[in-house]
């Protein structure tokens, strides 16, 4: 699996082939043309404001989110995170913790996950808006042609 499908679907080489167990509690949603900015120490990121490690964002749920990093991040490492989502609604500010970073294989980028552990109450609102869209716009692709169930 390349790097643009991995990075599609969310999965590396072993997750494709079935050898990680799903192991979170929610669904993840992908969000396309996402970033994310991520510092060290915990710092606010001037709330709001686009500052620190600009990232790619692969995929977000309730309880945390996964980003492409040119660093290996520590797990167990505190970070502040500002998720900008342009066509959803903006930008969301959390405070998280590395839960895994993983090497991506013949590339020099990482693949990080993250736990969220603190968020204030306009991104929480934000992420379930987030999260109920995707899961419309699905279910309306799923439905057969002519509006019939």
């Amino acid at each position: 699996m390349g790097l643009s499908d991995q990075l599609r679907t969310g999965k590396t080489s072993g997750e494709a082939t079935g050898a990680k167990a799903e192991r979170r509690k929610s669904p993840r949603v992908p969000v396309p043309n996402s970033e994310v900015y991520y510092a060290t120490p915990l710092l606010p990121l001037l709330m709001h404001a686009p500052k620190g490690e600009k990232r790619l964002l692969v995929n977000i749920s309730a309880g945390g989110l996964q980003f492409i990093s040119d660093k290996y991040l520590e797990p167990g490492k505190k970070i502040s995170l500002l998720v900008i989502v342009p066509a959803f609604l903006g930008h969301m500010s959390f405070r998280a913790r590395v839960v895994w970073s993983q090497k991506i294989p013949d590339k020099l980028v990482y693949r990080t996950g993250v736990e969220f552990i603190k968020m204030d109450r306009e991104s929480q609102t934000k992420l379930n808006n987030l999260r109920k869209d995707v899961s419309l716009r699905s279910s309306k692709k799923s439905r057969p042609q002519g509006g019939q169930a």
